[in-house]
């Protein structure tokens, strides 16, 4: 913003131009008016000299409004250093016109009468000219600042959307992880081909997390995939039972889901599910197109008396909530409830084919 708004692009500078084209002509249309029975050369060399000067003038006036660290001062100060600017403008502006047109119409008494008596109003003229300037500039600096200030506000709600998303995404369950390398310490000696397994596809797991922290979104495949290598890895430790099965649509592979969504829900499966019954324990991931929605449906068997007893905090479940909220505003919807000894999970979000 720093750059004189009138030499901003060609256009500024046309506009302009050509609006003191205008007052030019109108002035010299007064000024012969006036002045009866002056040449029109000498009103339009008048009008011509005079508007040129002030056209210039004007322009640097941009400076002391745009550098000046007005909001520091009083406004006793402003006002009386506009006062002082206003009549170094004006004077700076009378006098050189004044002797150049003096020196234009030399050999006319009659011009030369006209220019003495004008410059009263011409001096007025100035006056009108400089308020009209200053206010003009203070007012587009004034909207150039909330122009860059809106820009800046929706930047930082953007980086803050960002952070709160990779704050959301990398809540990865402590628990899941220290259960896990302890499973793999277990299995070292007594199992070390599972063992094996489980760090390869802890490491793979992982390493999609990671990946996915630097990302928005995901698509199916790719998230789906990621809940198996997941869900191996927590098999390796409860075995049969634990029961994982998918009916996913194949034209749903390639949609748009925003990056570990949906992990959460698995966990909360996992712990509401496996780790509080003594029974076999089944999970069904349904993922579908519902219209213009994609629809991710999960299922899993609980014990209702355990998890009476031991209720979670819902974190997991509010996590998603607050992603969605941040990602799809009200389109997106998340619903649960409980049928027949069955937890059930519907998510639905905006059906979009994720760019290739």
């Amino acid at each position: 913003m720093s750059g004189n708004p009138i030499f901003r692009n060609y256009r500024g500078r046309i506009v302009y131009a050509g609006g003191w084209l205008v007052i030019a002509l109108v002035q010299t249309v007064a000024v012969y008016v006036t002045a009866s029975g002056l040449p029109f050369g000498y009103a339009l060399a008048d009008s011509v000299v005079f508007s040129f000067l002030l056209a210039c003038i004007i322009i640097p006036l941009w400076y002391p409004v745009r550098f000046n660290q007005w909001e520091k001062i009083s406004w006793q100060f402003k006002l009386t250093a506009h006062v002082l600017l206003g009549f170094i403008v004006v004077v700076g502006w009378i006098t050189p016109g004044f002797v150049i047109c003096y020196m234009i119409g030399y050999g006319n008494a009659e011009y030369r009468q006209f220019l003495s008596m004008s410059l009263w109003w011409k001096s007025l003229q100035g006056i009108l000219f400089y308020v009209v300037s200053i206010l003009v500039y203070y007012f587009y600096m004034h909207v150039e600042q909330l122009k860059e200030k809106a820009a800046n506000e929706i930047h930082l709600n953007r980086l803050l959307k960002d952070v709160e998303l990779n704050m959301l995404k990398s809540q990865i369950n402590p628990h899941f992880l220290f259960n896990s390398m302890n499973s793999v310490n277990s299995l070292i000696l007594r199992n070390p081909e599972q063992a094996q397994k489980m760090l390869i596809a802890l490491s793979d797991y992982l390493r999609y997390a990671v990946m996915a922290s630097n990302s928005v979104y995901s698509c199916v495949a790719d998230e789906m995939e990621n809940i198996a290598r997941y869900l191996s890895i927590e098999k390796l430790r409860f075995g049969d039972k634990l029961i994982y099965e998918t009916d996913i649509d194949p034209h749903t592979l390639t949609a748009e889901i925003p990056a570990m969504l949906l992990q959460p829900l698995f966990e909360n499966a996992i712990k509401h599910g496996v780790y509080e019954s003594l029974e076999t324990v089944r999970i069904i991931a349904k993922v579908s197109k519902d219209s213009q929605y994609l629809s991710v449906m999960l299922c899993n068997d609980f014990d209702e008396d355990s998890v009476s007893k031991k209720k979670g905090s819902g974190t997991g479940l509010q996590n998603i909530r607050k992603q969605l909220r941040l990602l799809y505003g009200t389109s997106a919807t998340i619903q649960t409830k409980s049928e027949n000894r069955t937890f059930i999970v519907i998510l639905k979000i905006p059906y979009v084919e994720q760019p290739h």
